[in-house]
């Protein structure tokens, strides 16, 4: 699920939370600018570093936080940031900037260079599963059942459509809001929508109203909803074997582990809440190991994290600094490995990470998809028999400032796979 109006009301809220006696982040800004013109690099530095602190990950900022560093002759940090952020966007030209003049000869210079060369290069090794038109539905998230039958989740149009294995489509469910996550469990399957001011019909009160619906797959009749309306965008689910639903919210940073036993519409009993608003920013796609003694989330800013299900700490997912763990959509386990779908970095990459023994740290990585001409905005996907399934082109691109949809920049709709084994 694309983040940018959440980013925008991220930034707007730490900016109005931030009065006195602290400066908010737009104040930060203005003064670093300040600073640069004025060539008080000290300053600009200074300015630039508590903002990366209090919202760190932001590229544009951890950029010019590079460049401050270099500006300041701190020519080992001003390296070590710069391959961060090109790990976040490799389309920075820094070798033409004259903020980094002082680390050219530095050591570790070239190594950046060659670094945005290789990032830049596309890498693909998955395949193309199928190529459909869908119109204007913008699909979301997928599921494939075992008859080859294909259900996508539309954001725009709030329904779910319906694809045969002989690939016509047909409507399948109407939703009352944007189809965000699904999943199916124990023969049925199970729909977080949200209130997003991209679908039709979008009224500004329905904002932060979210409702995860569990439908039969036998005929689409809806068994039951869990309505919340509270600051509520619930993007993704995960059921685990006691058939409890964990979500992420991604409007106030929480996770919740909640009953599947509600009654039709009568809101949500949470058997358990974690609420992460003072540590974490943006909550995504999660999923479970096998033994499901950890549940794995991805926060869009910081990365991802682990959730021990038996004492309920709550940890980072380290990895080497040659791997970036940022802007993640979705996030699904498989064996000792973690697919992760990055579709806030540029260029998009699907990547799986290789864990060690104890789930905590990342030592290896591998490349599904880096920049393949495809992939427009890789959303969500599954794992299935053994393949790793992504729809590889959602159009968040094709929007206006308005919300409209350009059918003009809408390409046919293409799932890619790639066999895990």
């Amino acid at each position: 699920m694309r983040v940018l109006t959440i980013f925008v009301f991220l930034f707007i809220a730490l900016s109005a939370a931030g009065q006195a006696p602290q400066k908010s982040l737009r104040q930060l800004l203005n003064e670093s600018t300040t600073a640069y013109e004025k060539k008080d690099f000290k300053a600009y530095l200074e300015l630039l570093r508590e903002f990366d602190e209090r919202r760190p990950n932001y590229p544009d900022v951890v950029y010019k936080l590079a460049g401050a560093y270099s500006l300041n002759k701190r020519k080992t940090r001003s390296i070590q940031t710069l391959q961060k952020v090109l790990l976040m966007d490799a389309t920075f030209d820094f070798e033409n900037d004259r903020d980094f003049k002082n680390i050219r000869k530095y050591k570790g210079y070239d190594r950046l260079v060659a670094l945005k060369d290789r990032l830049g290069k596309k890498e693909v090794h998955d395949e193309v599963f199928l190529t459909v038109d869908v119109g204007l539905i913008h699909p979301e998230s997928m599921v494939l059942l075992d008859n080859g039958t294909i259900l996508l989740g539309s954001v725009r149009e709030k329904k779910i459509v319906r694809i045969d294995p002989q690939g016509e489509v047909s409507d399948w469910l109407d939703t009352d809001l944007s189809v965000l996550g699904m999943e199916v469990h124990y023969g049925t399957l199970w729909v977080s929508t949200a209130a997003m001011p991209e679908m039709e019909g979008y009224e500004p009160n329905m904002r932060g109203r979210s409702i995860i619906l569990q439908v039969s797959l036998t005929n689409g009749a809806i068994l039951q909803g869990i309505e919340f309306d509270d600051e509520s965008l619930i993007g993704d689910i995960e059921l685990d074997k006691e058939s409890r639903i964990w979500l992420s919210n991604s409007m106030i940073p929480y996770l919740s582990r909640d009953v599947t036993d509600s009654t039709i519409y009568a809101g949500a009993f949470i058997r358990k809440q974690y609420d992460l608003g003072m540590s974490h920013f943006n909550l995504q796609g999660l999923t479970l190991n096998k033994d499901e003694t950890a549940l794995y989330f991805a926060d869009y800013v910081s990365g991802i994290h682990k959730l021990n299900v038996k004492t309920d700490d709550i940890t980072p997912v380290l990895a080497p600094t040659t791997s970036l763990l940022k802007g993640i959509d979705g996030l699904y386990h498989y064996n000792t490995s973690l697919i992760a779908i990055h579709n806030g970095v540029k260029p998009y990459r699907i990547m799986q990470y290789f864990l060690d023994e104890t789930g905590d740290n990342i030592l290896m990585e591998r490349v599904i998809n880096r920049g393949g001409e495809s992939l427009g905005e890789p959303t969500n996907g599954l794992v299935k028999d053994g393949y790793f399934y992504y729809i590889a082109n959602s159009p968040w691109g094709a929007y206006d400032d308005d919300r409209e949809i350009d059918s003009t920049k809408v390409k046919p709709l293409e799932i890619r796979r790639i066999k895990l084994d």
